[in-house]
């Protein structure tokens, strides 16, 4: 009888204190919220005025500030003529990893101004603009009380067209204090348990007994009665899936088209818009894009390839499938005759091929002073990583931070987490980017598998996060769905790392925006020289170089038009008696490669004495420089 008590105890912490473990969980441990984040930047700025400036940039939808730190040395240029790299964390709203890092880097650069001397040389040069947090409001989900992994902001939207917003949120069933999932068995489901790990599930084969089969469904009920659960919850839209390059969405619903989001908008202006105070957009001085988001192509393969976008269809409850292919195509869809090709996109949707080396090279060393070596990535979509390539057309690189690293033996699997699963397979377990497209893609989320299978996660979880990271299904009876189980992987866990990680990957990716500013393009002017050719004819020589190691124009800003032309200008001392006889008085050099140069030269019919200037203006390559000469 004494030694059952024991055993006793252990059912009963099995089946009746475990469910309730996540209560006690939350990954929010370490990490800053909206309130403590602010006060933190402020301090970071306050720490050197003289080199530090902090602005807000907009508001979201819940009147939070979308905070910007300007940081640049106090010698050399004005910051707006400095070189600068826009870096930018937490777009979506579930990667709150990217804010702390962002925030990490800027006091890292500040506290190491004038003690310091890489990181003193190259503020003397350059400018770092940097937005920790692009999506605040949705950041705020990561430390509610009840966890709901979602990337979205919290604008109200109509996700299923029935004219109600935020109507069908998910709820905790179960008390644990988390968001997961349900199962039910269902003769028309998709989904079996596996047979290794009874934990998983995977997708059915042919050959699956029907009475093996489930479906699966967020946690939560059908609140307003159409058959689908949890398909409009509260907010909103993945900023990082907002931006005008591969959008992919149709433009229909309440806040469906490009750029419908403040914080979309703010970075969008913040970048381009031109400011009459100061009479130019003084953000055009941007070289490249730094980005810390889901998206990766500094640890996983270099270069930017687009994803397909899509969009969820709901189909109401009632409407036949001809019904529902009326509502997609609409009118087209009834007159099978139409001979109407759809448009092409034109958009751009993989690296230009001038620019490759580009982005092979920035990874190689990426790799080297992180030592991040690899990294899962989905492919973007509607992505600020796309849009500031494509359009702004800069160089833009983005890291995930935390991803189960691929082994090298295993590196052609990684392909294979890009491509969508097929019901077929049955070696296809029921992976986060499949419970989103349930879940959270039909709100306009893109699916994020970023850190690999379901059955490597489970393996770190056991291994080495003291099995915490899953809640293992439980029964519950459902007033809808009857009996059910809940259960599946913890909310963010597979999203942000453990918070000791953060000042480790905040120093690395410092010292990475460091390197990356170094290597801008630096546009000189040569001092000019004078050739008398005759009496009042002189021909005058110059050259301009590039002496950094990456061009003043990327292939995709040549291609946009959106980077600034090298301008060299010619004015005379007296035009009156000063003519030009051979050359133009303005050149214009859309784009010099590393180490390059370019020879120009002028003939000039003049009197002798007179003074010749030469204004070279290269806002992507280190802002004005003025020679002047005198003819003799």
């Amino acid at each position: 009888m004494k030694r059952s008590i024991p055993f006793f105890m252990f059912f009963f912490l099995l089946f009746f204190v475990y469910p309730n473990f996540a209560k006690d969980y939350h990954p929010a441990k370490g990490y800053h919220d909206y309130n403590q984040l602010t006060k933190i930047i402020k301090g970071i700025a306050a720490k050197n005025k003289k080199i530090a400036r902090l602005v807000s940039i907009g508001k979201t939808g819940e009147g939070r500030d979308i905070w910007a730190l300007q940081i640049s040395g106090t010698k050399g240029k004005k910051p707006e003529e400095k070189q600068a790299l826009l870096i930018c964390g937490n777009i979506e709203g579930d990667h709150v990893i990217g804010s702390e890092v962002a925030a990490g880097v800027a006091d890292y650069l500040i506290s190491g101004y004038g003690s310091n001397p890489q990181i003193t040389e190259t503020l003397d040069k350059r400018t770092f603009y940097i937005v920790p947090r692009l999506n605040p409001d949705g950041a705020e989900l990561f430390f509610a009380r009840t966890l709901r992994e979602d990337s979205r902001n919290r604008t109200p939207r109509d996700d299923d067209y029935d004219w109600k917003t935020d109507e069908d949120p998910p709820e905790d069933l179960n008390g644990d204090g988390m968001i997961t999932l349900m199962r039910v068995k269902d003769k028309e489901g998709d989904w079996v348990i596996d047979k290794k790990d009874p934990r998983l599930m995977r997708k059915k084969e042919k050959s699956s007994p029907v009475d093996s089969l489930y479906k699966i469904y967020p946690e939560g009920i059908d609140n307003d009665g159409d058959e689908l659960y949890n398909e409009d919850g509260r907010g909103g839209f993945n900023v990082d899936r907002n931006f005008p390059q591969n959008f992919g969405y149709k433009i229909k619903g309440f806040h469906v088209y490009p750029a419908s989001e403040t914080e979309t908008r703010a970075i969008i202006d913040f970048m381009n818009r031109y400011q009459q105070d100061v009479k130019t957009a003084p953000h055009k001085n941007i070289c490249a894009v730094l980005l810390f988001s889901k998206f990766d192509n500094l640890a996983a393969s270099p270069g930017i390839e687009s994803g397909k976008p899509s969009f969820q269809q709901f189909k109401k409850k009632g409407q036949s499938e001809q019904g529902m292919m009326m509502f997609r195509f609409g009118r087209r869809s009834r007159d099978k005759s139409s001979s109407r090709q759809p448009a092409r996109d034109p958009q751009d949707k993989k690296t230009l091929d001038d620019d490759v080396p580009l982005f092979k090279f920035i990874s190689a060393k990426y790799k080297e002073i992180t030592g991040i070596k690899q990294a899962v990535s989905p492919k973007p979509v509607g992505s600020m990583l796309e849009w500031s390539y494509f359009q702004y057309g800069v160089p833009t690189f983005s890291a995930n931070l935390w991803s189960l690293r691929e082994a090298k033996k295993e590196k052609s699997d990684s392909t294979k987490m890009h491509k969508k699963p097929s019901a077929g397979k049955a070696n296809q377990s029921f992976s986060k980017g499949m419970m989103m497209q349930r879940f959270a893609s039909r709100k306009g989320q893109q699916s994020n598998d970023n850190a690999g299978t379901d059955e490597k996660w489970l393996k770190w979880i056991d291994k080495e996060n003291n099995g915490v990271g899953f809640v293992n299904w439980q029964k519950f009876n459902h007033k809808q769905l009857g009996e059910v189980e809940i259960g599946g992987f913890y909310p963010y866990i597979r999203v942000n790392p453990p918070a000791d990680q953060i000042d480790s990957l905040s120093k690395k990716h410092a010292e990475f925006a460091l390197f990356l500013a170094s290597q801008f393009a630096e546009i000189t002017l040569d001092k000019p020289t004078v050739e008398k050719m005759s009496n009042n004819l002189y021909r005058v020589k110059t050259k301009i170089h590039n002496s950094g190691n990456l061009p003043y124009a990327c292939a995709a800003g040549l291609k946009s038009r959106n980077i600034s032309p090298i301008m060299l200008q010619l004015k005379f001392s007296d035009d009156k008696k000063m003519k030009l006889f051979g050359g133009s008085k303005r050149i214009d050099t859309r784009n010099l490669a590393p180490k390059a140069e370019k020879k120009v030269e002028w003939v000039i019919i003049s009197p002798a004495g007179k003074t010749v200037e030469l204004k070279l203006w290269a806002r992507n390559g280190g802002g004005t420089m003025i020679k002047k000469v005198v003819l003799k």
